[in-house]
């Protein structure tokens, strides 16, 4: 684990943030944030931004109620359809979470669980949005705006690319994070 001691600027180091958008984000606040001489102690990982993760969190989980209100609403009242969504989505995320916590460390593939649930999670999510985007509903503009999110998202991993060079200066006169286990 890398860290960054008595500098609370390094708050807004790119290396803090786990989606590309929320990287340069943060890469273009770095550039523009006044050094910030604190005694903390900060670690440098890709999932240490609480904001990102709550919004991230809530985007999905709202977005996937409106997927399941869609579907539901075809043969449910909207009202009662609304209502089922939320515990409907809350419970169908923690099926993978919890299946493959349970399933991946007795094989013998040695991959992350939080990795495979990201990656299942996220696919699903675009999977539907492909699905609902050509619906004539209101649920294709939901199903668009993730489509559009997810094209944001990779132009700035490619922006993010391009920068990586300045990144690493930027985060080397941080003092060179050193490491600790």
């Amino acid at each position: 684990m890398k860290l960054v001691r008595d500098r609370a600027d390094a708050r807004h180091l790119p290396s803090r943030h786990n989606f590309a958008l929320f990287r340069l984000g943060a890469y273009l606040r770095a550039r523009n944030a006044q050094p910030q001489h604190a005694d903390v102690i900060l670690v440098l990982d890709r999932h240490q931004s609480s904001t990102e993760t709550m919004l991230v969190a809530w985007w999905y989980v709202l977005t996937a109620a409106c997927f399941v209100t869609a579907t539901l609403f075809a043969s449910w009242p909207l009202p009662l359809a609304l209502l089922a969504a939320v515990p409907v989505v809350l419970v169908g995320v923690e099926v993978p979470v919890v299946f493959f916590g349970v399933v991946l460390p007795l094989t013998r593939v040695r991959v992350s669980a939080v990795r495979v649930n990201s990656v299942l999670m996220m696919a699903v999510l675009g999977g539907a949005s492909a699905y609902f985007v050509r619906s004539a509903s209101w649920v294709r503009f939901v199903g668009l705006q993730v489509l559009v999110l997810f094209a944001l998202n990779a132009i700035a991993a490619v922006i993010m690319f391009l920068l990586r060079d300045s990144i690493a200066r930027m985060e080397a006169s941080f003092g060179g994070a050193e490491s600790a286990r």
